[in-house]
C-alpha cells in the first residue's frame, strides 16, 4: 500500500507515518515543514504526489482555534482551499483510479452541543473559526464524494493528547510541564467544563482501522467519531497530571474564551462497530506515559 500523509510532520501526521511504515506501507510526505513547496495550498505539487498512491489521509491544517481566530484568512486559506486543492487534484485523476481519503476532522464541527454524548448525526454547530473551516471541509468531502466518485470517510478527533510532540501549549502538555516544574495549573474556566480525551496511540490505532476499511469497502461515504466516550473534567485532568508528577503547584482560575467550547463528549459505538476501533489507553495511563516522556528531556527548553 502507498499512501500520501498531509501534515506528515505534525504529532498527529508524525506518529501515523512511524505506526504505517512498521507495517512496510508506503509513505509520500507532504508537510510545509519539510518543504516550502509542500504547502497544500499549492495544487501543481499536490497534484503531483498522486502517482500511484492508494489512498490519502489528509492532516494538513491550522489546528489551534486561538491561531484560526487570530489569523482567520490564513485558517481559511490552509484548511478549506487547501482541501479544495486536494480534491480538486484527486477529481482531476480518471475515474476508477481515484484513490480514497481520509479527511480528518473535529469534534469542534459540533460547537456546544444540547445533548450528550455527541453523535455523528448530531447537529453541526461551531462556534469558531476552527470549527467552521472543518465543517466546510466535512461538506466539500461529501459533495465531492457524490459527486466525483471519490471513496471519502471523515475522522471526527476528540482531545487528541500526546508528550513532547504535542503541541506544547494545548492543556495536557501544558498542565504536565506546569506540575512537574511544581507551577500551578491554570484553568480557563471554573473546572467544571467536560471533555474526551484521547491518546494519540488509539488515534492512530482508529485511522489505520480506517485505512483497512475503506480498502475493503464499496460504500462510498461514511463517518465516524475517534472518540472514548468518558467525559472528563478538567479539575480531574488537573488532579490526574498533579498526582502523577507529584506537584507542589496549585489549581488555579481564568476565564474562557468565547469561541471556547466548554463540553463534549463523542459516542464511539458506530466507530466500533463499523472500524472494529475502541480506545484501549486510559486517561490515567495515557497521562502517565505524556508524564515519562517529559521526564526524559531538559524541560529549561519549554520555559
Amino acid at each position: 500500500m502507498k499512501i500520501l500523509i498531509t501534515g506528515s510532520s505534525g504529532f498527529i501526521g508524525s506518529a501515523l507515518k512511524s505506526f504505517l511504515e512498521s507495517r512496510e506501507v508506503e509513505i509520500v510526505d507532504c508537510d510545509l515543514k519539510n518543504s516550502p513547496s509542500d504547502d497544500i495550498r499549492n495544487y501543481r505539487n499536490l497534484s503531483s504526489k498522486m502517482k500511484g498512491i492508494d489512498g490519502i489521509v489528509h492532516l494538513a491544517a491550522i489546528s489551534r482555534v486561538k491561531h484560526c481566530q487570530a489569523n482567520p484568512q490564513l485558517c481559511m486559506e490552509t484548511n478549506v482551499e487547501g482541501t479544495v486543492n486536494l480534491l480538486e487534484a484527486l477529481c482531476n485523476l480518471p475515474q476508477g483510479k481515484r484513490p480514497w481519503i481520509i479527511f480528518a476532522s473535529s469534534r469542534e464541527v459540533f460547537g456546544k452541543p444540547d445533548f450528550l454524548p455527541a453523535i455523528e448525526e448530531s447537529p453541526k454547530k461551531p462556534i469558531n473559526i476552527y470549527g467552521i473551516s472543518k465543517f466546510i471541509g466535512e461538506g466539500l468531502c461529501w459533495a465531492c464524494s457524490r459527486n466525483h466518485d471519490l471513496k471519502v470517510r471523515v475522522l471526527r478527533f476528540a482531545n487528541v493528547y500526546t508528550g513532547r510532540n504535542d503541541r506544547l501549549d494545548r492543556v495536557v502538555p501544558n498542565f504536565i510541564i506546569r506540575a512537574i516544574k511544581d507551577k500551578d495549573l491554570v484553568i480557563n474556566g471554573n473546572g467544571e467544563e467536560i471533555f474526551d480525551f484521547i491518546y494519540i496511540e488509539d488515534v492512530v490505532l482508529g485511522i489505520w482501522c480506517c485505512i483497512k476499511e475503506v480498502e475493503k469497502s464499496n460504500e462510498p461515504y461514511n463517518d465516524f467519531n475517534l472518540a472514548t466516550g468518558r467525559p472528563t473534567s478538567l479539575r480531574e485532568l488537573a488532579e490526574i497530571v498533579m498526582e502523577e508528577t507529584r506537584s507542589k503547584g496549585e489549581i488555579t482560575h481564568l476565564p474562557s474564551s468565547p469561541y471556547e467550547v466548554d463540553r463534549f463528549f463523542g459516542d464511539p459505538r458506530k466507530a466500533k462497530k463499523i472500524l472494529g476501533f475502541e480506545a484501549r489507553v486510559s486517561l490515567y495511563e495515557g497521562i502517565k506515559l505524556a508524564t515519562e516522556e517529559f521526564k526524559r528531556v531538559d524541560l529549561t527548553q519549554f520555559e
